[in-house]
């Protein structure tokens, strides 16, 4: 136990944030991707899928873990079911990993969750939603993980003085999760009393589909503060895993091929040519296997830039400028450059 089970940090909503987050907590061949169609075909692409994050701007509809079973002017009820892993969230901040949280202790049987997810979930397997909630409130070593990303404080701050509650005025946002359990499609909402239960999944690609679009049309018209991410295998582990499966084919043909020119029969032509098909689908996928391979290397460069504080370099750079006397001179060519800048035209609404 800690008696810091308040300080949890805000981190950002992107793919290669959550992804780091869930390898960091000692899961393997997982991936988050960001989705911008609730097509299920394009979520079909993606497979195997193991949940749905929904970032959304809360609207306060409910009190947070009311006893209410409805679950106004949407389809699902909250329910108590025992098939479900539900945490309820005890404090601010954390709902971003809480969340991640949903979906893999839900898939754990798919999914290597490593000792950490797997000493946590055992422990707290039979606790109600509220002891769970406290109980990874106070897990020390998925805190540390989430507050890995904290970004640097910019200026200095009493760290004794409590922040500005949230007035009326401000934004505020949420993560839920969805994530399909025993057959039904449960939604994973850690201010709710326990999970909202949509129904049986059937296809649950496509139901998840209807339901975040009716959550998006409780909005205003316009409103496009949403952000969805899949929660997803490995694209690099499949995608090796069908070069694997290529190679053995090829092997397969090149041998049938020996046969056949030993044989001088006609249809080589025929085996030359699905080898030749089989080489070209080989290289598309090593292409592939590169570009994923490229983009978590890009997470990695942007993930620890979010850890860095440029202020000091930012601070000695303007400095130096100024000593040389080269900044006023700099500023004075940067107003001009602005100013002759081609001005944007704002679309017509």
């Amino acid at each position: 136990m800690s008696n810091e089970n308040g300080n949890w940090c805000l981190i950002e909503s992107d793919p290669g944030v959550f992804t780091e987050l869930i390898h960091n907590m000692g899961v393997r061949d997982v991936q988050v991707e960001e989705l911008y169609s609730l097509d299920s075909d394009t979520l079909r692409a993606m497979a195997p899928v193991y949940g749905l994050i929904f970032l959304f701007k809360w609207q306060g509809q409910t009190t947070p873990h009311s006893d209410s079973k409805q679950n106004p002017g949407r389809s699902g009820i909250v329910v108590d079911s025992n098939d479900v892993f539900f945490a309820q969230q005890i404090i601010q901040n954390a709902c971003a990993t809480q969340a991640i949280l949903s979906i893999l202790l839900n898939r754990e049987s798919e999914i290597e969750l490593g000792e950490t997810l797997t000493n946590f979930r055992s422990f707290a397997s039979d606790l109600p939603p509220d002891m769970r909630g406290l109980a990874l409130t106070n897990c020390d070593q998925i805190r540390e993980v989430h507050n890995s990303f904290v970004r640097p404080e910019s200026f200095l701050t009493d760290p004794d003085e409590p922040r500005r509650p949230a007035g009326e005025d401000d934004d505020l946002f949420h993560f839920i999760s969805y994530v399909p359990v025993n057959g039904r499609l449960y939604e994973l909402d850690g201010l709710r009393r326990g999970p909202i239960d949509h129904g049986e999944s059937g296809d649950w690609l496509e139901r998840v589909g209807e339901v975040i679009q009716q959550r998006m049309g409780e909005y205003k018209e316009g409103e496009i503060r949403f952000n969805l991410m899949a929660v997803i295998g490995d694209r690099r582990k499949m995608l090796s895993e069908q070069i694997t499966s290529v190679d053995r084919d090829i092997s397969r043909l090149m041998a049938e091929l020996e046969k056949l020119r030993l044989g001088e029969s006609k249809n080589l032509g025929d085996v030359e040519s699905r080898i030749a098909g089989l080489n070209s689908e080989r290289a598309e996928l090593e292409h592939l296997v590169d570009l994923e391979n490229g983009k978590f290397a890009r997470y990695q460069f942007d993930n620890s830039l979010r850890k860095l504080n440029f202020i000091p370099f930012v601070y000695q750079l303007v400095r130096a400028m100024a000593e040389k006397g080269v900044l006023e001179p700099a500023v004075e060519k940067a107003k001009e450059k602005a100013k002759n800048r081609p001005r944007q035209q704002r679309p017509d609404m």
